[in-house]
């Protein structure tokens, strides 16, 4: 069985968290990000929280959703 493929419309503090919580757990996530599109794409997305910080490195980021790839 495929794991399921996850997109989160809205980078922000609320999306950004969980969405990242979904791939630092092992999940494919797809971010559709505005406004810092090119700064996550060169440098992954940091997470600041006070369940703790992390970053990670390598998003997949698009920059409309006409870039998402089919997920579930």
């Amino acid at each position: 069985m495929e794991m399921a493929t996850y997109a989160v419309i809205g980078t922000g503090a609320v999306g950004g968290y969980y969405g990242g919580l979904l791939q630092r757990a092992g999940r494919r996530v797809q971010f559709l990000v505005h406004s810092d599109f090119t700064h996550i794409r060169a440098h992954g997305l940091r997470i600041d929280s006070p369940a703790g910080d992390f970053t990670l490195p390598v998003v997949d980021a698009v920059s409309r959703p006409e870039g998402f790839e089919p997920c579930d």
